[in-house]
């Protein structure tokens, strides 16, 4: 059966989770850093059980943007029903998860394929933080006056990977571009001063880290800058504590560049997102 997860539930709720750390970080990070939805923060997240004799065999979210999230190996037809009857009349945009168990939850909801702007499936790769190699690289963080250059690189990255289309992709990259000032999540890989690379921890939980937003210019690729922006991001924040890292690679080269410094492949990964906010159980 499925019900709502209440601040009773957290600690075994985070116990499962953490057994399926690679594909949970949002769910995970979103948990650390928000609870179980008492937040306005965007990211703050409504949790759904699904138990058998009184034990968690599933996990079911969905953030106050709507995004929505599921850990369930042995994803059931019937649970992920459950999951959409919960959230019939709730504005959706995308959901994220391992890529068998998502595209079970996106079978029952049977959206048209036109709806979507991507739905595809990434390799997904992890790495012990304490083998990665040592380098001299600099990083600093994005500041007030970056603000046109990371409008610019977001929408691009937007753009490359087919997340955002037109004037959704420019209107994303900006707001992308006002997030990362300031924040101790973003770093700029710098050469001679300049920007030459930028990345994000997109998740944290615990010990691990997620990273994502992981852009190099057109005209520096083939460089390995990709690479070493992330392994340079990762040594920071090992120096935090961090021990484990976790992120899904967007093409083949950018798997070949985590490859080399470390990353191995763990499983597959769907990210399907929305061209527009749907609401769940509308007429299509």
């Amino acid at each position: 059966m499925m019900r709502p997860a209440g601040p009773a539930d957290v600690a075994a709720l985070r116990g499962f989770l953490e057994t399926h750390i690679e594909t949970s970080m949002f769910l995970l990070g979103n948990l650390e850093a928000h609870g179980v939805g008492g937040s306005a923060h965007d990211h703050a997240t409504r949790y759904f059980l699904w138990q058998e004799a009184g034990e968690i065999t599933g996990v079911f979210g969905v953030t106050r943007s709507g995004y929505l999230m599921c850990q369930m190996p042995a994803m059931t037809a019937a649970a992920a029903g459950a999951f959409a009857r919960a959230l019939e009349g709730t504005p959706i945009l995308g959901m994220t998860g391992a890529a068998d168990q998502v595209q079970r939850v996106l079978d029952v909801f049977a959206l048209p394929t036109s709806l979507w702007q991507v739905n595809e499936v990434q390799p997904l790769y992890g790495l012990d933080c304490a083998g990665l190699p040592e380098s001299a690289d600099a990083l600093r963080p994005a500041q007030e006056d970056d603000k046109a250059l990371l409008a610019e690189w977001f929408t691009t990255l937007l753009l490359d990977t087919g997340m955002a289309a037109g004037p959704a992709a420019r209107e994303q990259g900006a707001a992308r571009a006002m997030a990362a000032i300031g924040s101790e999540r973003f770093a700029f890989l710098s050469e001679a001063g300049q920007p030459v690379a930028m990345s994000s921890i997109t998740a944290r939980a615990g010990q691990a880290v997620q990273v994502g937003g992981v852009f190099v210019p057109r005209a520096l690729r083939g460089q390995g800058l990709g690479g070493r922006m992330v392994a340079a991001q990762l040594r920071q924040w090992r120096a935090r504590g961090i021990a484990r890292a976790i992120l899904f690679a967007a093409s083949p080269t950018a798997a070949k560049a985590y490859e080399r410094i470390g990353f191995r492949r763990r499983g597959d990964y769907r990210v399907a997102l929305l061209k527009q906010g749907h609401i769940l159980g509308a007429a299509t």
